[in-house]
């Protein structure tokens, strides 16, 4: 079984959704939970919410789409 690395993992969600996709991902992330995105990820990180496949699937689109943005303004 051939493994991909996180880099590629996120070239290929970018590529097959693209940046409109990822927003409207996480827009639905947003809605179905009452809350955006970043006040998420604080909860994530103080450890305020329990795991779940949405969580994961949540967290890693907003990894995506901070890393995409974040090398746009550079």
């Amino acid at each position: 079984m051939k493994t991909i690395t996180k880099k590629k993992w996120k070239s290929i969600t970018v590529k097959r959704i693209g940046i409109a996709g990822l927003k409207k991902e996480l827009a639905g992330f947003e809605k179905k939970y009452g809350m955006p995105t970043q006040t998420f990820l604080q909860k994530i990180e103080r450890g305020e919410l329990s795991e779940s496949n949405d969580f994961i699937d949540w967290l890693g689109l907003a990894d995506i789409y901070q890393h995409i943005t974040a090398g746009a303004d550079k």
